[in-house]
């Protein structure tokens, strides 16, 4: 059987955690019996994988061009999971009419309305210079159109977060058959007496890509509000902040005198987190699970996060220090637990307790896999009860199909208005 990933860009693991949750997802398809391929429309990236070398077959393809429709046709995947709802809107009428026994999976790897809803409740709180809590995110938007629309199309949904898959269910009433749900997985837990002690540790550390916008936002907001209050009591402590794709803004946060440093793309996370003494996830905004919290965890590098960091990875109350997002609360978190081994030790293993229970790829793999094979053996039985993606399929409603028809003609035809 073929399997066949249409992904908006090409996994880099090195680079974001959506890249290494899209290899762990490719690798449970080849387990549950796939020959796996991967397209995208993307250009090549220099820190992309070498999927080749892992056994995966990889296709450039790109948008709104008929070529795409005799290979796929050709191709004839059983299984085809689109990595975001706009692979599912560039591309799904175009499976569904080549190959419409292929079963679909959309895996949105964060609920992009939720992120986006809680971006615009920030700004607006930025703009009102209040302090926390944000105001409340309005969900109904034009993005949450769009995301339910290609959810409902597809046969299944992968859900990274429980708490998102709580508010599809309770808000816009998608039924709990419809949603699966995969964290993040390790293959197991790590070893514990290999990290560096407290004492061996120092400065804080924040890791994320700056294409992100919970993470850009997340340094700025760090260095403005939180920063100067833990530098006025740690005077010779530093922050240094790690992400691929720091652009020119970014770079003029650098401030080494303040002791805030940007230093860019980190070519090996677990390794550079191994040697601090705390991590910092400071999101104001965000949804899904988050990576650079899992690699605190994984190199025993206390985590400090806000309540959108926590969510979905861990209980508020299992932390070892009271979650919260105002600066002065955040900083006086920071200073104690840099200052204290004792209570150092006791987030650390906090983290640990988090990954034994969360996070092991065995206690989830197997279900995913069993999902896979049910949606292959059950997949007429599915659409005949998803009566609302059969409504979405008809021809009144498939405005993203002919729209990428007229854009088509229109590149065929340049001279033409």
């Amino acid at each position: 059987m073929n399997a066949l990933l249409i992904a908006k860009n090409w996994p880099e693991p090195a680079s974001t955690a959506a890249g290494r949750r899209t290899l762990d997802v490719l690798d449970l398809c080849r387990e549950a019996g796939y020959q796996v391929h991967i397209a995208s429309p993307a250009e090549p990236s220099p820190f992309q994988q070498n999927l080749s070398d892992l056994g995966y077959e990889p296709h450039s393809i790109a948008v709104n061009d008929t070529g795409f429709d005799s290979w796929i046709a050709s191709l004839s995947p059983q299984l085809v999971i689109f990595d975001r709802f706009v692979m599912e809107e560039q591309f799904g009428w175009r499976v569904r009419e080549h190959c419409p026994k292929a079963a679909t999976l959309l895996d949105t790897s964060d609920f992009h309305t939720l992120r986006e809803a809680r971006q615009q409740a920030v700004r607006q709180h930025d703009r009102e210079n209040t302090q926390p809590p944000y105001p409340p995110a309005d969900l109904f938007t034009a993005t949450a159109e769009r995301e339910l629309a290609a959810m409902v199309r597809c046969d299944r949904v992968l859900m990274i977060s429980q708490v998102e898959i709580e508010l599809l269910q309770s808000v816009f009433k998608l039924p709990a058959e419809h949603l699966l749900y995969l964290p993040f997985l390790i293959p197991e837990l790590p070893d514990t007496d290999a990290w560096r002690p407290y004492a061996d540790r120092q400065h804080l550390m924040m890791i994320g890509g700056f294409k992100h916008a919970p993470n850009k936002d997340a340094a700025l907001w760090f260095k403005q509000a939180v920063w100067p209050l833990v530098r006025r009591q740690l005077p010779t402590v530093e922050c240094h902040v790690y992400g691929a794709y720091a652009d020119h803004a970014v770079q003029q946060w650098h401030a080494p005198k303040q002791g805030f440093f940007i230093k860019g793309r980190c070519d090996d996370a677990l390794e550079t987190l191994s040697h601090y003494r705390l991590n910092v996830a400071p999101l104001r905004f965000g949804a899904g699970q988050k990576g650079k919290i899992l690699e605190g965890w994984l190199t025993g590098t206390p985590t400090v996060t806000t309540p959108v960091g926590a969510e979905s990875m861990i209980a508020t109350d299992a932390l070892g220090y009271p979650l919260s997002d105002d600066p002065e609360r955040l900083a006086t978190t920071l200073v104690q637990l840099y200052q204290n081994p004792d209570n150092w030790k006791t987030v650390q293993d906090c983290g640990v307790e988090a990954l034994k229970t969360g996070f092991l790829r065995e206690h989830h793999a197997p279900g995913f896999i069993g999902a896979l094979h049910t949606l292959q053996d059950t997949l007429t039985d599915i659409r005949h009860r998803n009566l609302w993606g059969r409504i979405l399929w008809q021809s009144q409603h498939r405005a993203t199909e002919y729209m990428s028809r007229w854009i088509e003609a229109k590149n065929q035809h340049p001279g033409k208005k």
